[in-house]
């Protein structure tokens, strides 16, 4: 589906993703977000408990939707790590966060620790033999690694 998105044939599929896929991503690799979005949320639900899982993939929905859209629309102090990452974007992240761990793991220090954890790991570009990690598997992953540490 990919290939034909990125051959213009899908039109309708093109159009959606255009309004959720990074345009760097839509050039070279159009549903990239959706297929890590899947990996990443399959993964956790295959290596953690539950409860655990469904708060990583909740921090990934919520916390990585809400410091997209704060970053782009308020953002003004930007990440060492990434200059196309906002501070602003990634505390929204980390307070729309903390209540959805909170609801699956009743630990307030651990769903303070992995929402801060996944919101630091979508800031880098991750790279492994020049190809790009998708945040969409790294932030479920820290966020249910951490709050394992906790259960």
């Amino acid at each position: 589906m990919s290939l034909l998105v990125k051959k213009k044939r899908m039109r309708a599929v093109r159009w959606l993703l255009s309004h959720f896929e990074r345009d760097h991503h839509m050039e070279n690799f159009p549903g990239r977000g959706v297929l890590f979005y899947t990996i990443g949320a399959f993964l956790v639900l295959l290596l953690f408990q539950e409860k655990i899982a469904y708060a990583g993939i909740l921090i990934l929905s919520a916390g990585d939707a809400v410091s997209n859209i704060v970053g782009k629309h308020f953002g003004k102090i930007r990440t060492k790590l990434n200059p196309d990452k906002f501070i602003e974007g990634t505390l929204s992240g980390v307070i729309v966060s903390v209540p959805i761990a909170y609801y699956f793991v009743p630990n307030i220090v651990a769903a303070i620790s992995a929402s801060c954890i996944a919101m630091f790991l979508e800031m880098p570009n991750v790279k492994i033999f020049n190809f790009e990690i998708d945040d969409n598997l790294i932030i479920p992953l820290g966020a249910c690694v951490t709050l394992s540490l906790f259960v």
